[in-house]
């Protein structure tokens, strides 16, 4: 009797523990009970997303906390959540779908870098207090090649290229992109691909030529982009697709290449203006890999402003030599002289360090390196002159913000295009960070007390090791005019649980509103674009 007494009370003591730890599960840091509620709807669907990762081609020891941000996820994967668990309180206002593109798989060949990886589509959809989740790999003829499954999809996936860097809208069609012309559709509703590669509709609808990632749609739903042409005559090539077609059409000529390079420079993005594209023609000179890249100091950068109804180039100017990726924005307007000029805005950095230690291998072995050379660089303003007479005179930046920004953004759907006034970005701290781990805000026309950058808010999520990504801002209203009268949404890696949260903040405070975790850690993507009404949008 008294050893099943004993036993009673061992029973009702381990009741009783239990039940204070689930009293408390709400209290607790970093999402646990949401987290072991979603491995248990993973188990319900036989499928561990926890086991398959450890035991995921590619993976590799997390020595520092973001590292877990580049372990590959297996073929297949996919971990639909109908209704995620929230902290926090979303407000009432928010209806919208996120849609996030970056990299998922590498290896240590042709996909080592952080930019080459196999791409994947999230999707957040965000409606009544309420937020669901999924995710799917892009289809391609890229992952057939590396993954050598048989794969369940909507059809045949044709010739089809990797496309894991940004998204866009053309028609009612929402695409993958990357470094090339071919674009890959994936469903509103899932993210599933639908179909692969995307047919435009165009005389050269076959052909796929190196170009930037990024595209720009104008305020009309006008997309505008550029390709480089090889060969005999290298250089770039503008075309636009007008609102509710999937017609590329040529703007104007080739603009050549400079002479001394013999090809077209690396680009990764340019900007717009109401009349004019704006290329930055940086003197990063690829011709093979990464790892060959040449940066031709000696050179410098040249702008080219090209008018958007002829292509014609209106103005050609040149700065000291600099590398970016992502320009932030530009517009024109009529400075204190009465003269005419563009306005760009563009993150820069000294040299072409970055592309380097942006090798998996050199982010998991020498984080150091990529956060010095980041923090090298950082947001400047040029003024172009469309001034013919000043076409020869050099043209310098002026830095913005004392710290370093990378994946800026801006209220894009009502400001690209327009002087603008806030920036969003990611940032890091040099000598204290591994990776990036704060968001940004920066105020373009409020100097801070010292007067050398203009005024900013962090949310800092180093102490934590939360790694955050992109911020991409959704207004109170859809028609606002507002740049801070909303939300900022971000997709944060938490680096000690080893799991991705979905992050929402006040974008005039920057004070956390909500979170919403996931039960994976999804690796460091790139970039996002949210829409309205998604279930509106073909197919």
């Amino acid at each position: 009797m008294a050893a099943i007494g004993r036993c009673c009370w061992a029973a009702l003591s381990l009741i009783v523990m239990l039940a204070l730890i689930l009293s408390t599960a709400d209290a607790k840091p970093r999402h646990a009970n949401d987290l072991m509620g979603q491995r248990l709807r993973a188990d319900a669907l036989h499928y561990d997303a926890r086991t398959a990762l450890k035991t995921s081609t590619g993976s590799r020891p997390a020595e520092h906390p973001y590292a877990v941000g580049f372990k590959n996820l297996p073929a297949n994967f996919t971990a639909p959540i109908s209704t995620m668990s929230v902290h926090g309180e979303i407000p009432a206002w928010l209806s919208t779908s996120l849609y996030r593109n970056g990299p998922v798989w590498w290896n240590d060949d042709e996909l080592s870098h952080w930019f080459f990886g196999l791409g994947m589509v999230h999707v957040f959809h965000i409606s009544e207090n309420k937020i669901s989740y999924n995710n799917h790999y892009l289809m391609t003829s890229t992952y057939e090649h590396y993954m050598n499954k048989n794969i369940t999809r909507k059809q045949p996936v044709a010739r089809s290229v990797n496309s894991a860097v940004t998204i866009r809208k053309v028609q009612k069609h929402l695409l993958a992109n990357g470094g090339s012309t071919a674009s890959n559709e994936f469903s509103p509703v899932d993210v599933s691909t639908v179909q692969a590669p995307f047919q435009f509709d165009d005389p050269f609808a076959d052909d796929i030529a190196r170009s930037p990632s990024h595209a720009h749609t104008d305020l009309d739903g006008t997309v505008v982009h550029f390709y480089y042409t090889e060969g005999a005559q290298p250089g770039y090539q503008f075309y636009h697709i007008a609102p509710n077609t999937r017609t590329r059409k040529l703007l104007g000529k080739v603009i050549p290449a400079r002479a001394e390079a013999h090809s077209p420079m690396y680009m990764h993005s340019f900007a717009l203006t109401k009349h004019y594209a704006v290329m930055s023609e940086v003197p990063a000179l690829i011709t093979g890999g990464f790892n060959e890249a040449k940066f031709l100091q000696e050179l410098g950068t040249r702008w080219h402003v090209i008018d958007r109804v002829t292509g014609a180039v209106r103005a050609t100017l040149q700065s000291p030599a600099f590398m970016m990726y992502h320009h932030i924005n530009a517009y024109e307007e009529v400075n204190e002289h009465g003269e005419a000029e563009i306005v760009v805005d563009v993150v820069t950095y000294p040299n072409m360090d970055t592309l380097a230690a942006m090798y998996i291998k050199n982010i998991l072995e020498q984080p150091e390196n990529l956060v010095k050379f980041v923090c090298e660089g950082g947001p400047h303003r040029y003024r172009l002159s469309l001034d013919p007479a000043k076409n020869t005179t050099e043209v310098h930046g002026v830095r913005l913000w004392d710290g370093p920004m990378e994946f800026p953004t801006i209220y894009y759907e009502k400001y690209n295009t327009r002087k603008h006034r806030y920036v969003y970005g990611v940032s890091t701290t040099a000598g204290k960070s591994d990776f990036f781990d704060s968001l940004v805000k920066l105020d373009l026309e409020s100097p801070s007390e010292h007067g050398k950058s203009v005024s900013s808010l962090v949310w800092d999520g180093r102490e934590k090791a939360y790694y955050p990504g992109e911020p991409i801002y959704v207004p109170r209203h859809a028609d606002s005019m507002a740049e801070d009268d909303g939300v900022i949404l971000s997709l944060v890696l938490d680096g000690v649980e080893k799991h991705s949260f979905l992050l929402v903040l006040d974008a005039k405070t920057f004070k956390e509103l909500a979170t919403a975790p996931l039960m994976y850690a999804v690796p460091f993507g790139f970039h996002g674009r949210h829409y309205y009404n998604a279930t509106a949008l073909a197919p």
